[in-house]
């Protein structure tokens, strides 16, 4: 039983892990195809969560305008804030070869925190379950 819940808990660390370091070298790769510059918050999208945790639930998201090489074009952002207002100017990265790709910047390491510090959770855990038990 002791071995199994051992097992369990290095399996879900490692899954955590590979997943953290997929996401920071998709950061990476943004940060090395993408552009910094400035956009405004014009409105926000509510929509319906198609996502199966969270299926059916309100969502809200920033719809931010910004412009590149004198052309306009805006997004649905990728997370929302209770601090982000309409009219509100928020960093964004927007891909060089094709501007109407763009992402929130202050979101990129969001995922990446997340899924690294739940690692470091499960780690921890193993530990002390290995220290504790064996």
């Amino acid at each position: 039983m002791f071995n199994m819940i051992c097992i369990l808990l290095i399996v879900v660390s490692l899954i955590l892990m590979t997943i953290t370091v997929i996401l920071v070298i998709n950061c990476y790769r943004k940060l090395k195809n993408y552009k910094e510059c400035v956009g405004v918050i014009i409105n926000f999208y509510e929509g319906t969560s198609l996502a199966s945790d969270n299926f059916g639930q309100k969502m809200i998201s920033p719809i931010i305008s910004y412009t590149v090489n004198g052309k306009n074009y805006e997004f649905i952002g990728n997370y929302c804030s209770t601090s982000m207002k309409v009219g509100q100017e928020i960093k964004i990265l927007y891909n060089k070869e094709n501007p109407a790709k763009a992402t929130i910047k202050d979101g990129l390491y969001f995922a990446p925190i997340i899924t690294g510090s739940l690692a470091v959770l499960f780690t921890f855990f193993l530990v002390i379950f290995c220290i504790y038990f064996f």
